[in-house]
C-alpha cells in the first residue's frame, strides 16, 4: 500500500533536501579555497622547507655525494700507486696497491737515480739534508722510506726550522743590543769630550769650557794692554801660570794615556796568547773528550765530560774519527746542551760532514779553546737579579775552583752580565777585547745550581 504523503509534507522535505545541497556545496567551496591556500604555502618562496624544495636539495646532495664516492674511489689514479682507492664497503670496486709504483715514488723523495740527477738536481730528502735512507733498488745498506716515515720526517724538519728561526731572531736581537749598547757609549764619550770643549753652553749663550776660557783670556789679554805695564806684567804671570796648568793637565793626558797604552798592549799580548794557543790547538787536534753514544733519531750524543771538567753549556765540539796512521778525518759539530754530574752530558749534532758517515761512539771531540778542568778566571758586569747574589756567585764560583775578579785583567776568561751591564768596565773591556761574555743563568748552569 502506498505510503499517503501530505502536501505540506512534500514541502517539508524539498526543504530539508534543498537546505543540504546549500551547505554540502559551501563545504566543498571552503575545502576548495583551503586545498587552494595549502597549495599556495606548499609551493610558495616563503616556504623554504616545502616537499618539491626538499626533494630538490635531496638530489643535489645524491649528486653532489656521487661526485664525492667517485673522487674517494679514483684518488690514486693521477699519483699511479692504485687504479681504484680502496672503499669502506664491500659494495665499492678495489684494486691492488701497485707496490713497484709506490716503491719508486718514495725513491724519488729520497734520491733520483744516476740517469735522472743531472736533469732533476737534488731530491726532496736530499734538500732538507735527510740522508738516512736509500732507494728502494739500491741493495746497499741504509734505511727503506715508507709513507708513515716521510710525514714523521717533515714533521721533524718543520721543527728543526721553526727552533732556528727562533735562534736566529734571539741572535740578532743580541747584536742589535750590543750595538745600541756600543753606540750609546760612543755617544755618552762624545757628549763628554764636547762638554769640555765648550762647557754645553746653550746655542745662544756665552761660550763655556775650553773655547771659553780661550776666549776670556784673550779678553783679558786686551784689557791688560790697554793698561799700564804693571797691569800686563800681572796679567802675564797669570796667563804664564795658565800655560803652565794647562802643560799639567797635558802632561797628566799624556801619562794617562801612555798607561792606556800599556794596558792595551797586554791585552793585545793576551790575545796574540789566545790566538796562538788556538792555532796550535787546531795543528794539534788533541781530544778533549770522546762521544760515548749516538741517539740518531733525536739526533743527540753523549760525550764523557762532565760538570766537572767545567763544560760550559753552549760549547761546541769539532768531532774526528781517528784513523790508522794517526790520520784524523774531521766528520761534524756537535754543540752542549745539558751538562751533567756523572756519566756522560748530552749534545745535539749540530752538523754531518758525510751522511753516509756519521758519528758514532768512540769518535774524538776538540775545541781550541777549551781546557778542561784548567782553573778559570771570570769577572761580572752588572747586579745579579737571579737566584744568587753577585757576593754569593762570586762564592759559589770559589768554591768550585774558579778565580773571581773584581777587575778585567789580561788573565780573565770569561765575563757574566746581569742587570745593568751596559755601561759597566769589565763589560766595555770585553767587547773591546774580545773577550768571552756569558749570561747568569749559563754561569748557574756551569756551577750545577738549579734555577726553578
Amino acid at each position: 500500500m502506498a505510503e499517503f504523503v501530505t502536501k505540506a509534507e512534500n514541502k517539508r522535505r524539498l526543504a530539508i533536501i534543498i537546505l543540504c545541497a546549500i551547505v554540502n556545496v559551501g563545504a566543498l567551496t571552503i575545502g576548495g579555497i583551503g586545498m587552494k591556500k595549502g597549495s599556495d604555502i606548499e609551493h610558495g618562496q616563503e616556504n623554504k622547507g616545502n616537499i618539491l624544495n626538499l626533494k630538490k636539495d635531496l638530489a643535489e646532495k645524491r649528486e653532489a655525494l656521487k661526485a664525492l664516492q667517485d673522487n674517494y674511489l679514483t684518488y690514486a689514479k693521477d699519483i699511479g700507486w692504485r687504479f681504484e682507492a680502496v672503499g669502506t664497503t664491500d659494495r665499492f670496486s678495489t684494486s691492488p696497491l701497485q707496490s713497484e709504483v709506490l716503491k719508486n715514488y718514495l725513491s724519488d723523495l729520497v734520491k733520483y737515480r744516476p740517469d735522472q740527477q743531472a736533469k732533476m738536481g737534488k731530491s726532496v730528502f736530499e734538500t732538507f739534508g735527510i740522508a738516512k735512507y736509500k732507494r728502494w733498488d739500491d741493495p746497499g745498506a741504509g734505511e727503506n722510506l715508507v709513507l708513515t716515515r716521510v710525514f714523521e720526517e717533515l714533521l721533524a724538519k718543520e721543527n728543526e726550522y721553526k727552533t732556528k728561526i727562533e735562534d736566529l731572531k734571539t741572535s740578532i736581537e743580541r747584536e742589535r743590543t750590543a750595538e745600541v749598547a756600543v753606540l750609546k757609549s760612543t755617544e755618552t764619550n762624545n757628549a763628554e769630550k764636547m762638554g769640555q770643549i765648550d762647557g754645553k753652553a746653550a746655542p745662544n749663550a756665552a761660550a763655556g769650557g775650553l773655547i771659553g776660557e780661550l776666549i776670556r783670556l784673550h779678553q783679558d789679554l786686551n784689557k791688560t794692554q790697554k793698561s799700564d805695564s804693571e797691569d800686563l806684567a800681572k796679567t802675564e804671570e797669570e796667563t804664564i801660570a795658565k800655560q803652565n796648568e794647562a802643560t799639567t793637565v797635558k802632561n797628566d793626558n799624556v801619562r794617562k794615556r801612555g798607561a792606556s797604552a800599556v794596558i792595551k798592549e797586554d791585552f793585545k799580548r793576551r790575545i796574540y796568547v789566545i790566538q796562538h794557543h788556538r792555532e796550535e790547538a787546531k795543528e794539534r787536534r788533541d781530544p778533549d773528550g770522546e762521544i760515548l753514544s749516538i741517539n740518531e733519531n733525536r739526533q743527540l750524543a753523549y760525550i764523557n765530560l762532565l760538570r766537572k771538567d767545567r763544560l760550559f753549556k753552549g760549547t761546541k765540539f769539532q768531532v774526528y774519527s781517528l784513523e790508522k796512521g794517526g790520520q784524523k778525518l774531521d766528520k761534524g759539530t756537535v754543540e752542549v746542551i745539558e751538562v751533567r754530574e756523572s756519566l756522560s752530558s748530552i749534545c745535539s749534532i749540530v752538523t754531518t760532514a758525510d751522511p753516509a758517515w756519521p758519528l758514532k761512539p768512540g769518535d774524538k771531540i776538540y775545541n781550541e779553546l777549551y781546557e778542561g778542568g784548567r782553573t778559570r778566571y771570570v769577572a761580572f758586569a752588572g747586579r745579579f737579579v737571579g737566584k744568587l747574589s753577585n757576593e754569593a756567585a762570586a762564592y759559589a764560583l770559589r768554591k768550585f775552583g774558579d778565580v773571581y775578579q773584581d777587575k778585567v785583567d789580561e788573565n780573565t776568561n770569561y765575563v757574566v752580565v746581569a742587570d745593568g751591564y751596559e755601561e759597566h768596565p769589565n763589560y766595555k773591556a770585553a767587547l773591546e777585547y774580545g773577550i768571552k761574555i756569558l749570561r747568569e743563568n749559563i754561569l748557574l748552569d756551569y756551577l750545577g745550581i738549579r734555577r726553578d
